[in-house]
């Protein structure tokens, strides 16, 4: 008889995954309950005598002191200026401006903003002069969270880097390899996805390409992970057991029982050189742990269902490194496995009996219904986590699929590895790049298909693709029957998004204040006729490539399907309206409201001009400066808003100065909220102006080390006198305003409530 409260392998797997899972949301504060539940366990192991349970608290202490040290060690960090000697290990950016991960002689990694004259060169070594700060970025709620990022790569502290001299070069293989494929593929259109595909160098790919495999769903292709070493893998095997057929067949070799088992090693080698190409990338040691896991296991007959190689899998990989607890890398990996044992196991082909595929006698065709059936499968549970990670979908993408991925599976992979082995003797890289070129014209014409999805789509989708896997799994059975089942779960996972916010207070508006850097950019959301609309004051800067609109605006606007009804710039220094031509040309119908000409805006223009009122459902907004439209709009020039929202204010003030605040500050009243001016420059926010409105709250828009140290030691003074309660984008993030009808809340992206790694991190 079993006894059940003993822990076997499977248990152990469960527990400690599920265990790690709080690593993802918990505040720094609360990681050491990590280290108690381990240690629960280990008291529990031992008063059941069961070393099973003391193992996995061991391990559960294990994964959290690496995460508390993780913290802890980033959260020292000090701004500071240093000299110092500096190894380049990874190349990040190379085309719009240069990024670059370095290592510095204590073993400790920045995220290196390379500003030098000198070039950046992977290996090298240079005495340099940095900047170090520790690590911050922007948060946005839902947008992309860079130090999160900072932390799943090893990251610990920020440098940039303005002057370097090169004093040496690592020399590495690996290296001296690169530089020679560099060098063979100068005039390679498609160097860029070779050298991706081939050392999981992605630094030097053009940004269009990039943009064109991820609108079409196959950017996994250029992106080293299971998939490629997998492959190789396999490839490896074959090409051991072809020469093993050929040598048995022209008695040139002799019978053997483990010639099996050799032609597994030679992949696995295979496997081992090709993530020494890529520079043994965390997606690629993952892959390699996964690979040496499962053959030793298939070695010793240990004998497991793809579910208990999957829990194994993740457990080990955990226990190796729990920072990709937080690695999108990491979860795209795993669930896209789980998500085909999940399909071969419940969706087999087999079953799909009106195939009738047991009976197909040709292996051509028997391959090409199972490659659809693979990626019918791919579709349909991946579905949701594609969502998830990307906030979209492409239409197009089983077809790209469908198309690209044998394509670089069997021809162009096999092509990459025979260049790379046979030093391109055969000039083989010359085929590999007009295959590349081909399939790039053909993902092209693809890319047109991808949409960005709001909320309430992507839950609609997602509601639609259970319905559909139900449908399948119930046809697929001989349920037809039970066919009524699908419509009933689509209505029922509707049912979650459109009910609940019946029962919930009925909010008037809501103020979002964007972390945009040093810059301004606000929103007013508010409701007309069940559409979401809103109301946007600056639009944040832009640069060549980019724009805080496009990084930070218009995707918060899309996911919670926001449709812009009018945009005020304040003024047009790039900070405060960088990002105007992108939100025009996204919102076209936008009323466009300024303070100084725009030439090239005309249709839908107006102007910002004392006295002026208008009237957006619930919010009130009334100009209260300039008195004259100027031929470009300076911080002077800004347009100064009061905005009523039942009987509270807000004061919008742009980068107004003291002298203009004397001017219109008598025609204010009292103001619950008010925007510092000038990012909390002391030539704004007077005594005078606050005084007069007497606000509760005041929100800065300014960016972390920003070179003018902004805020303003004196205006946060002023303040505080007035027992004003300050928000500032580069410590809270997002900020926002939820008013309902006798009440408001504040939230704020960055909070106590926070996880570990969004924390404000170091010191100043």
């Amino acid at each position: 008889m079993i006894n059940s409260s003993k822990m076997n392998l499977d248990r152990f797997c469960h527990y400690f995954c599920f265990a790690s899972l709080p690593i993802i949301f918990l505040p720094s504060e609360y990681l050491y309950l990590g280290v108690v539940g381990g240690g629960v366990g280990i008291i529990w192991g031992i008063i059941k005598q069961d070393k099973a349970y003391i193992g996995l608290g061991i391990a559960i202490i294990t994964i959290y002191i690496q995460i508390i040290l993780a913290f802890q060690t980033a959260n020292r960090i000090e701004a500071r200026k240093s000299s110092e000697e500096i190894n380049v290990s990874r190349i990040l950016k190379q085309q719009e401006y240069q990024t670059a991960i370095i290592t510095h002689l204590n073993g400790q990694q920045s995220y290196a903003k390379w500003q030098a004259k000198e070039p950046l060169v992977l290996g090298g070594i240079y005495q340099a002069k940095l900047i170090i700060r520790p690590i911050s970025s922007r948060l946005n709620s839902g947008n992309f969270d860079k130090q999160r990022w900072y932390f799943s790569q090893g990251v610990q502290q920020i440098s940039t880097i303005k002057q370097a001299k090169q004093i040496g070069i690592t020399q590495t293989f690996r290296n001296h390899w690169l530089d020679k494929v560099k060098t063979q593929l100068s005039s390679a259109e498609m160097k860029g996805i070779l050298l991706a595909i081939s050392f999981g160098e992605r630094a030097w790919m053009n940004a269009q390409h990039w943009r064109t495999f991820q609108q079409t769903g196959t950017a996994h292709l250029i992106a080293i992970s299971g998939l490629h070493i997998t492959l190789v893998m396999g490839l490896g095997f074959f090409f051991t057991r072809a020469i093993y057929w050929i040598g048995l067949r022209f008695a040139l070799l002799q019978a053997v029982r483990s010639s099996h088992y050799i032609a597994i090693l030679v992949g696995v080698f295979f496997a081992f050189i090709y993530s020494f190409l890529a520079g043994f990338s965390a997606p690629t040691l993952r892959a390699l742990v996964a690979i040496i896991f499962v053959v030793l296991c298939r070695y010793y007959r240990r004998h497991y269902t793809p579910w208990q190689y999957w829990w194994r899998c993740v457990s080990l990989l955990i226990l190796l490194n729990p920072l990709s607890l937080i690695s999108d890398s990491f979860w795209l990996s795993i669930l896209a496995v789980l998500g085909l044992i999940i399909w071969y196991q419940f969706f087999p082909l087999k079953k799909w009996w009106w195939l009738y595929y047991d009976k197909i006698t040709s292996p051509i065709l028997k391959w090409i219904i199972a490659l659809f059936h693979l990626q019918i499968g791919i579709l349909l549970i991946f579905t949701p986590v594609q969502l998830f990670f990307f906030q979209g979908i492409s239409f197009s993408a089983f077809i790209a699929n469908i198309l690209t991925v044998p394509i670089y599976s069997f021809v162009i992979m096999p092509i990459v590895l025979f260049s790379l082995i046979s030093d391109n003797i055969l000039h083989s890289w010359v085929i590999a790049d007009s295959l590349i070129n081909w399939n790039m014209q053909v993902l092209e014409w693809l890319s047109f298909a991808w949409q960005d999805l709001s909320y309430q789509q992507q839950w609609i989708i997602f509601s639609i693709d259970i319905a559909i896997l139900s449908a399948l799994f119930c046809i697929q059975n001989f349920l037809q029957k039970f066919l009524w089942i699908s419509p009933l779960v689509a209505m029922t996972f509707l049912a979650l998004w459109f009910v609940p916010p019946i029962f919930l207070p009925s909010q008037k508006a809501k103020w979002i204040n964007f972390d945009v850097g040093q810059g301004l950019a606000m929103a007013f959301i508010y409701q007309d006729n069940y559409q979401s609309k809103a109301i946007v004051y600056d639009t944040g800067a832009k640069w060549r490539g980019g724009s805080m609109a496009k990084l930070e605006i218009l995707p918060y606007l899309i996911r919670n399907d926001i449709d812009v009804e009018a945009i005020f710039i304040s003024h047009q220094d790039n900070d405060h309206a960088g990002g105007v031509n992108d939100l025009m040309q996204y919102y076209p119908k936008a009323k466009l409201i300024v303070s100084g000409e725009y030439p090239n805006f005309r249709q839908n223009l107006d102007y910002c001009l004392a006295g002026k009122v208008w009237q957006f459902g619930h919010i009130t907004v009334k100009a209260i400066y300039p008195n004259r439209i100027v031929q470009r709009a300076k911080n002077q020039d800004s347009c100064v808003l009061l905005v009523s929202i039942g009987t509270e204010k807000i004061v919008l003030t742009g980068d107004i100065g003291i002298k203009q605040e004397r001017l219109f500050s008598s025609q204010l009243e009292q103001a619950t909220f008010l925007q510092i001016g000038h990012h909390g420059s002391k030539s704004s926010t007077s005594q005078t102006l606050l005084a007069k409105i007497k606000p509760q709250f005041a929100f800065i828009s300014a960016g972390r080390w920003n070179p003018w140290g902004l805020p303003n030691k004196q205006v946060i003074q002023r303040l505080m006198n007035q027992d004003v309660t300050i928000f500032n984008t580069a410590r809270e993030g997002m900020s926002r305003v939820t008013f309902y009808e006798k009440k408001y809340r504040i939230d704020t992206a960055r909070n106590g409530w926070s996880p570990w790694y969004q924390a404000y991190l170091g010191t100043p």
